[in-house]
Formats: C-alpha cells, sequence, structure tokens
C-alpha cells in the first residue's frame, strides 16, 4: 500500500503540471507513455520476439499518430484514414521478407498493427481532448476516477455476487456502485463547470460512459488472462504498468470520440 501511495504522489508530481501548461509539453508527454505502453506490448508474454526493424517501423508508427498534423478528431469517427492506410502498409510488407524465418508472421503482423494503432489513435485522442476541448478532458478523466474508485469500495464493502470470470473480484454490486456514483459526481462536474447542454440528455450519457469505463477494464483483464500475466509491467510501484493505468480510459476516449458534440 505503501509503495502504491508514493508511486500516486510521484505520478501527480509529475502529471498535474502537464496538465496545466498543455499544448506541445503535454503532447511530448502523452507521446513518451505511448512509447513505453507500446513497449509494454512487445513484452506481453505469448508474443513473439519481433525482428528489431520491425519494432523501430512500429514505434514510428505510434509517433506518427501522436504528432500527427490533423486533428482527428475531425475526423469521421475520429480516424484519418490515410495514417491508417501507412500503417497498415509499412506493418504488413516485412511479413514478406520474414516469412521463412516465422519470427513476424501475417498473424503476428494483424496483432501488433492492431495494437500500436490502437495506442496511436487513443493517445492522440486524448491530446486533442485537452488541447482543444479541456473542460470534456477533465470530465472523462473523472469518469474513470470516481467510477473505478467506488466500484471498488462498495465490491470490497458489500460485493458478494460476482460479476464475471474474466476478473473474479469484480463484483455486481460493485460495478454498480461505480455506474451510479460515476455518473453522480460526473454530472454534478458536468453541470457547474460546462452545463451546455440539459441533464436529461447529459446524464444518460455520461452513464453510458461510466459503463465503458468498466468495460474497458474487464477488457485489459482478459488481455491479462489470456496471456497469463498479472500486470502489463512492474514500471509503476503497486500499480503494475501503463497500461494497468490508462485502461479504462482508453475505452472512455474512444466512446467521447464517437459521441463528442452531443453533449
Amino acid at each position: 500500500m505503501k509503495k502504491r501511495i508514493v508511486s500516486a504522489i510521484v505520478m501527480m508530481i509529475i502529471c498535474i503540471p502537464l496538465l496545466i501548461i498543455g499544448g506541445l509539453p503535454f503532447r511530448i508527454g502523452i507521446a513518451l507513455l505511448s512509447i513505453l505502453a507500446y513497449k509494454e506490448v512487445l513484452d506481453i508474454k505469448g508474443l513473439n520476439n519481433y525482428p528489431k526493424i520491425v519494432e523501430i517501423l512500429g514505434l514510428f508508427i505510434i509517433l506518427l499518430l501522436n504528432f500527427s498534423n490533423r486533428d482527428l478528431l475531425n475526423d469521421t469517427i475520429g480516424l484519418n484514414y490515410r495514417y491508417i492506410a501507412v500503417s497498415y502498409l509499412v506493418m504488413f510488407l516485412p511479413t514478406i521478407f520474414y516469412f521463412d524465418k516465422k519470427n513476424y508472421t501475417t498473424k503476428d503482423a494483424f496483432e501488433l498493427s492492431s495494437f500500436i494503432i490502437f495506442l496511436g489513435i487513443v493517445f492522440n485522442s486524448i491530446s486533442n481532448i485537452l488541447i482543444y476541448e479541456k473542460p470534456y478532458f477533465f470530465l472523462l478523466i473523472l469518469i474513470t476516477i470516481f467510477t473505478d474508485t467506488f466500484a471498488y469500495i462498495i465490491g470490497s464493502m458489500i460485493g458478494r455476487h460476482k460479476f464475471t470470470k474474466i476478473s473474479p473480484n469484480k463484483t455486481i454490486e460493485g460495478c454498480l456502485g461505480g455506474l451510479v456514483m460515476g455518473t453522480v459526481l460526473s454530472t454534478i462536474y458536468y453541470e457547474t463547470f460546462i452545463g451546455s447542454s440539459p441533464l436529461i440528455k447529459v446524464i444518460p450519457i455520461i452513464a453510458l460512459l461510466s459503463l465503458i469505463c468498466e468495460m474497458g477494464d474487464l477488457f485489459y483483464s482478459a488481455i491479462k488472462r489470456e496471456r497469463n500475466i498479472k500486470d502489463f509491467s512492474n514500471l509503476i510501484p503497486g500499480h503494475g504498468g501503463i497500461l494497468d493505468r490508462i485502461d479504462s480510459i482508453t475505452f472512455v476516449t474512444l466512446a467521447y470520440v464517437l459521441i463528442r458534440g452531443i453533449i
């Protein structure tokens, strides 16, 4: 517990100034996080040891998606198809040259490129939301924090009924508690600092984002169970790796990109 608290304080000391400054420093910070997350993807137990040139190409794609000049929020459902096309071509073509060596198959190419594009789009969207729509950025962060925190607290206190085999510690009571408290507290923030839409429209959307937050957590838990690992890394003592910390926010961010403009 002590390690967890100390790590949380260190993360706050690093992240809060970047959130306040925003702009290029924040984008650089997000890019560094995406690189660390990419390293965790490469290290996941069960994935092959890829050729170094493939890993370097993947790093190039991650940075391309992070620093693309185009605002991905203004593209169709948040995706810029030019970058997607380049990403797949760059990651697929090496399979031709490594075909006989079996260390970078077409299956590997699909799996790795999907991870890379997913992370690139998510981190780019996070940067753009903070830069262009800061109040909504904090709304998404609060939805994630409130939902995860109260799901854990309420589940620990009164949780009796298991929710899913993916994560045995998750309970129906905890998930419902996280959903309700995440929705209520995030709605209070919205009404106080944004308030541009009527609550009758806002509350169902925030509830949906809170639910998606919990689904994101379970999705990453499924990846870890499939790979038989506890955490994606031990980079952050007491917390695991970058992917362990951003599991919920990635899904919430993608969902927000789809519905932005409604609230």
